[in-house]
């Protein structure tokens, strides 16, 4: 059975501003029919492409491309286990936003998934929901320091830098690894995106899949 890959919008957007979400699907071994999006995200990125937030037209197109594309997560199911995931998890909306509380939700009509996502705050925050919630997620959750360290092992630190320091202010975390003013060493890089990884695995255990 093909394996679902549900994306939060922020995975969706650097990735896209990166030029390394056709990669990092391929390296996850997902096929395109296979990711999943929120009812909301179309018309999120067509918000912020108005608003011209962040990054050039041409970035915001391509998102907005590639989420018409995706199929769209179901509406919450209306039975009682559902309604009471989603109770649940609204106890942490400070932590853990919406849109990634319905992903969570949506996580659970599927024996198989993914969930991508760039929100390190919400997978923290999952340390604290209830058990069977964060058993499910646990070796399914892919954080994008994950990604990024996995694209380095597979194309080259050359490829994934010289794609990443055109749009490094993209991303905070990113622009600390890969540097402000002048691009930093491989090592450097590679050791600062594992600091953060560790840090997540430190705070919600097995939470994160283990990328080989």
């Amino acid at each position: 059975m093909a394996k679902v890959c549900f994306l939060d919008n922020d995975i969706i957007h650097k990735l896209v501003a990166f030029q390394l979400f056709e990669e990092t699907i391929a390296v996850l071994q997902i096929v395109k029919t296979d990711l999943r999006v929120l009812p909301t995200a179309r018309f999120f990125f067509q918000a912020k492409r108005k608003q011209q937030i962040q990054y050039p037209d041409a970035v915001w197109a391509e998102v907005i491309n590639l989420v018409a594309a995706c199929s769209i997560i179901p509406e919450p199911s209306p039975e009682q286990a559902s309604i009471e995931e989603t109770r649940q998890l609204e106890k942490f909306k400070h932590e853990i936003q919406a849109g990634e509380a319905t992903l969570i939700v949506a996580t659970r009509l599927e024996p198989d998934f993914l969930l991508l996502s760039g929100d390190k705050r919400c997978m923290k925050a999952l340390a604290a929901v209830p058990e069977p919630i964060y058993q499910r997620l646990c070796g399914r959750v892919v954080c994008l320091e994950q990604i990024i360290l996995k694209l380095i092992l597979t194309l080259g630190f050359e490829t994934v830098r010289d794609r990443i320091l055109p749009m490094v202010d993209c991303d905070k975390t990113l622009k600390i690894c890969f540097g402000y003013s002048m691009s930093a060493s491989e090592a450097s890089v590679v050791a600062g995106l594992t600091s953060y990884i560790s840090d997540i695995h430190e705070d919600a255990p097995a939470l994160l899949m283990r990328l080989e």
